[in-house]
């Protein structure tokens, strides 16, 4: 269920308000936790649920590879999510959503356990992940026709279902050297968008190291940190790039790509590997 029902008042310049019937994006907690042990509940919007909780544990180093996860479950049952109005009784929550995995070799899970983090769509900034990165870690030779990038925004969008119907999700993909979309998913966070599709491809034994990763919102220096973590060489957005994420993309390798419209596109780190 990615979308519900919602009463609303319309109101237009010059005209007498009207109660119409609204879609809005649902947006429910789900619990990861790694070997027995609760780590972190994300806001998010549901499905591709199991995908998030690998791409989040690989983008956040929990795993360094899918191959060291041994047993992946999900456990819970989403209930009818509340909310037809003021009176619409509930907290539409979905009570025991959890995704389960027994991973070999965990790493860096405590500073997620030992408080037990809840983190919005957006997720929150892990500032001592700032410097988590190593210089010139991204030796990727890929090179992406110009033509690639004028296209792969536009194809973005045209799979954002939920965006076109609520206006209420992020986008991110994962595109081949030639404008393909592997995989593209929908969230209310950025964060989670990026970690779903990175957890497909990792569950699928995709490389990321030759492929493209294309966002529909801005390139903060998590969304840099998360993609030189699991090598992708190539970030495209439709939005800016912040000052710190420029700085990790540059430091790590990373070709940032921003303001990509169809139209016009800037290339602020590594221009090397966009080519006329």
């Amino acid at each position: 269920m990615s979308t519900m029902e919602w009463s609303i008042k319309k109101y237009r310049s010059g005209g007498e308000p009207k109660e119409v019937a609204d879609r809005i994006v649902v947006e429910l907690p789900l619990e990861i936790s790694v070997n027995g042990m609760p780590m972190v509940a994300l806001m998010r919007l549901p499905g591709m649920d199991k995908e998030l909780a690998v791409g989040f544990c690989l983008t956040e180093k929990v795993i360094e590879s899918a191959s060291q996860i041994r047993l992946l479950k999900h456990c819970g049952q989403l209930e009818e999510a509340a909310g037809r109005g003021e009176d619409a009784a509930g907290d539409g929550l979905d009570r025991g959503n959890v995704v389960d995995l027994e991973v070999e070799a965990p790493g860096e899970r405590e500073r997620f356990s030992a408080t037990y983090v809840v983190r919005t769509g957006c997720g929150g900034a892990d500032i001592s992940a700032i410097e988590d990165y190593h210089e010139g870690e991204i030796t990727s030779e890929l090179r992406v026709d110009e033509k690639v990038i004028y296209g792969i925004g536009e194809e973005l969008t045209r799979r954002q279902d939920i965006f076109r119907g609520t206006g209420g999700t992020h986008g991110a993909g994962i595109f081949s050297a030639t404008g393909e979309a592997l995989v593209v998913a929908e969230d209310v966070g950025r964060h989670n968008a990026l970690d779903k599709v990175v957890g497909w491809c990792a569950l699928r034994g995709i490389s990321m190291e030759d492929k493209i990763l294309v966002l529909s919102g801005r390139i903060s220096y998590e969304m840099a940190l998360k993609a030189v973590r699991v090598g992708l060489p190539v970030l495209v957005s439709m939005a800016a790039p912040t000052s710190l994420g420029l700085r990790v993309a540059a430091a790590a390798g990373l070709t940032v790509v921003g303001f990509s419209d169809g139209k016009r596109f800037n290339v602020y780190t590594h221009s090397r590997r966009i080519t006329p």
